[in-house]
């Protein structure tokens, strides 16, 4: 199995975290938060790698989408209260922490279903989080607001039932 993020870049997500919050309006506790956050994805992929064993191969890697998320942490951090945004980002590095790990285990019975269900979650999350980037960076309100909800919603639900699709037709471990 290849790594979920090669180990010269976490050098990179360490520079990107650090960016994303000197740039960012984000208060303490949610800086930690998501420094906790990013610091748990880092260890976990420089050490977790070098004592995986048995266990299956993920359907989706989230784990190789660490910088991204991390892009998107630097862009809810230019908006005026990132706080509340920035809590809900946390979610992704950890998720995607937790799918990594439960994917690498034995198979269980209700394995595919978290992993499933953990990589909705994620990718719902970084839809959400994409909507209000935008709608609050543009300023958007009423109509305008309900307009881009619906189309990020709809990309969203799509771009999630495809990758529901691929898990439930992964070959059974």
């Amino acid at each position: 199995m290849t790594p979920p993020l090669a180990l010269w870049a976490l050098p990179f997500v360490l520079v990107l975290l650090g960016v994303a919050l000197f740039f960012g309006h984000f208060s303490l506790s949610v800086a930690l938060f998501a420094a906790a956050a990013t610091m748990c994805a880092i260890v976990y992929t420089a050490f977790g790698e070098r004592v995986r064993r048995g266990g299956g191969r993920p359907v989706a890697n989230l784990l190789a989408l660490l910088p991204g998320h991390l892009l998107l942490l630097f862009g809810l951090g230019t908006l005026p209260r990132p706080d509340l945004l920035g809590l809900a980002w946390g979610s992704l590095p950890l998720g995607s922490v937790v799918y990594d790990w439960v994917s690498a285990r034995r198979p269980f019975p209700w394995r595919r279903s978290i992993l499933t269900g953990l990589y909705a979650i994620i990718w719902l999350v970084v839809f959400f989080l994409l909507e209000r980037l935008v709608a609050e960076r543009k300023g958007l309100s009423g109509h305008a607001e309900i307009v881009a909800a619906v189309a990020f919603g709809a990309i969203g639900v799509v771009f999630v039932v495809t990758g529901v699709a691929r898990h439930r037709r992964a070959v059974k471990e």
